[in-house]
């Protein structure tokens, strides 16, 4: 499994299966956490493995009650150490020790989801009730808890905002109507142009096919007729355009190499 199919497979579970996890599997999450980033690379973090069923129905009482996390058999409380990153960075240092810890969270995450396991983020919580649950020291700050196991439900995928809306180039608010142009990935762009050409002459077609069901005469047959080969000559036009589009962007990145190249050498001879 690559990262991305990690990222997309990945899901928020509240009902996890009654059985146990297998340790080596445990051990890789951990170890995920620990090759998290952090600022200054000041790995101001701690991990507290929650097995004990006890424990995970304090923790789960100290998440404002949210008792579905005890069907998890392991909880992980990620922790910090402010006052290290404060050290060295200042109050900035507060926003950078949650940071520090999100980047631990999703790694483990995301492992979990490579292993076969699966996860959850909680963040809402009583942090006096957590730091008694688990006997924390003033220094320690509970940041969030991630409950890991065994689906038992089925979650799809939540909807997402389309990638165009999420992107502004150079500067805020500067959209592009077309990314794949942007990003020169020329494929997409063949592709898409392709599809919505398919798709219009479809419709078109369909059209013309409603109008041709009704008794018509034999110089509305040929008119329609006349009319579908134009839509055919005007998608084969319309896709001819893109392609010598396509040939003549490939062929200016060839003599750019070319030229570049061509003065490379001229460089190294004299």
């Amino acid at each position: 499994m690559d990262v991305l199919e990690a990222i997309r497979k990945r899901r928020s579970i509240r009902k996890y299966l009654d059985v146990g996890l297998e340790w080596e599997k445990m051990v890789q999450i951990l170890e995920a956490g620990q090759y998290a980033p952090s600022a200054g690379n000041l790995q101001d973090w701690k991990f507290i493995v929650v097995t004990d069923k006890d424990v995970r129905k304090k923790v789960a009482e100290a998440c404002l009650n949210q008792v579905w996390m005890e069907t998890a058999p392991i909880h992980i409380v990620i922790c910090s150490n402010p006052e290290k990153t404060v050290q060295y960075y200042g109050d900035r240092g507060e926003t950078y020790a949650i940071e520090n810890c999100a980047c631990v969270a999703m790694c483990m995450m995301l492992e979990a989801t490579e292993q076969g396991l699966d996860t959850c983020w909680v963040g809402a919580f009583d942090e006096d009730m957590m730091r008694i649950a688990l006997s924390m020291p003033d220094r320690g700050k509970p940041m969030m808890v991630l409950t890991v196991g065994y689906a038992d439900e089925t979650v799809p995928m939540p909807p997402r905002v389309v990638l165009e809306s999420l992107i502004f180039f150079q500067r805020y608010s500067n959209r592009v109507k077309n990314i794949n142009l942007v990003m020169n990935d020329w494929s997409l762009m063949m592709e898409d142009y392709a599809k919505k050409g398919k798709e219009a002459l479809s419709k078109r077609l369909d059209r013309l096919k409603q109008e041709a069901m009704k008794p018509k005469s034999e110089e509305s047959k040929d008119e329609y007729e006349q009319l579908r080969k134009e839509a055919v000559g005007e998608q084969k036009k319309g896709l001819k355009k893109h392609i010598e589009t396509f040939r003549r962007k490939l062929k200016e990145k060839a003599e750019e190499k070319k030229r570049k190249r061509e003065l490379k050498l001229l460089k190294e001879y004299e």
